[in-house]
């Protein structure tokens, strides 16, 4: 993920920290100092670096069983409204998704379990009049902080884990597509329940409910595509007529093929063989760091992935989301036959499949 930086791993999944979040330290040490001056600075940086300790063991729990399904895990982000896990893919076998989606809210009432009776051997009082970030019972923020993070999480509003969960249980009786619609649409309601609630007693819920209806909506649109998709090959969307680059030629050359014409990016073949790949974002890099002078064999990537004419479409679109993959070569043994893009993948949808 952009503008994250990496602190860590941990079971070897990267942990991350999104410079956001730095800015949420800032930001309750300065409102800290103001309530209990530099004991509340203190105090809350400290709070708010244990509750995110429990978040990242939370998003720990979701990571472990996706990688006991054979998933692999990117990282896990720590943003300034909780943490993420990043996953290859969500696995379509729903009780798999229940499995890796219910784990992690058990895991913060775990914890709060755990607190709870931390506080009792210490003779500490666990009232929510002891909730504080800035001062107060340490424990018993802790505490509550967790039960609150697993029981929110265990609402069905999807994107959420309980929302994946109600997803997870639906699809058990119907296909995935409906199952998704149905939880998207708890989830939405939901949100917009929350935001109004938010504007009126607390903001940040309400910036919360934002991101949990636009989660929501953006894994409709994508299971929807996906669906759509059905068992196309790769074959019936790539593009076919492919202007190609050598290595010897220079960015500058490049830049004005993408001034005259509709593509963007470009396979490198030398003596008839692909050896690279050179993206619209590689030719920009390139400007900005070097002359137009520079060579393509400077600045491709050498390293790239590629797919055949009968993969199946949804796979594709899948990889290329997953990993973030603007363009893949399609090959025929050693001979480049085309290329799908996400731009390509979504006209298909749009309107070349609807004429089949």
């Amino acid at each position: 993920m952009k503008w994250s930086l990496q602190i860590g791993r941990l079971f070897g999944i990267p942990i991350r920290v999104h410079v956001t979040f730095l800015l949420l330290l800032f930001f309750i040490a300065y409102v800290g100092s103001k309530q209990a001056g530099q004991t509340g600075a203190i105090f809350g940086t400290i709070s708010i670096l244990l509750i995110f300790v429990c978040v990242v063991l939370h998003e720990m729990g979701h990571s472990l069983v996706a990688i006991h399904y054979g998933i692999e895990v990117k990282d896990i982000v720590l943003l300034p409204i909780g943490g993420v896990s990043r996953m290859e893919d969500i696995p379509e076998e729903p009780k798999k998704e229940i499995a890796i989606s219910i784990i992690g809210p058990l895991i913060s009432l775990g914890l709060g379990v755990i607190f709870f009776f931390i506080a009792r051997a210490m003779g500490q009082s666990t009232s929510f009049k002891e909730f504080s970030v800035f001062q107060g019972n340490l424990i018993a923020t802790l505490f509550w902080i967790n039960l609150m993070l697993g029981l929110f999480n265990l609402i069905p509003a999807f994107p959420m884990d309980g929302g994946r969960v109600l997803r997870g249980i639906l699809a058990m009786g119907m296909d995935g597509l409906r199952a998704t619609k149905i939880a998207v649409s708890v989830g939405q309601a939901f949100a917009i329940l929350l935001f109004f609630f938010g504007i009126f007693f607390n903001w940040w819920l309400a910036l919360i409910a934002i991101f949990i209806y636009l989660g929501a909506e953006g894994e409709e649109r994508m299971v929807v595509l996906k669906s759509s998709l059905g068992k196309s090959s790769v074959g019936v969307a790539m593009i076919t007529e492919v202007h190609t680059v050598s290595p010897d030629q220079t960015v500058g050359q490049v830049l004005e093929s993408i001034c005259h014409g509709f593509q963007q990016d470009f396979p490198v073949l030398e003596n008839g063989e692909l050896v690279g790949i050179l993206t619209k974002e590689d030719i920009f890099s390139a400007l900005h760091h070097h002359e137009k002078s520079a060579l393509v064999r400077d600045v491709m990537k050498r390293d790239f992935v590629t797919t055949t004419e009968d993969a199946p479409l949804s796979d594709i679109f899948k990889k290329m989301t997953s990993r973030k993959l603007s363009v893949i070569p399609v090959m025929r043994g050693r001979k480049l036959e085309g290329l799908i893009n996400l731009e390509q993948i979504g006209k298909y949808h749009m309107i070349c499949q609807e004429g089949q």
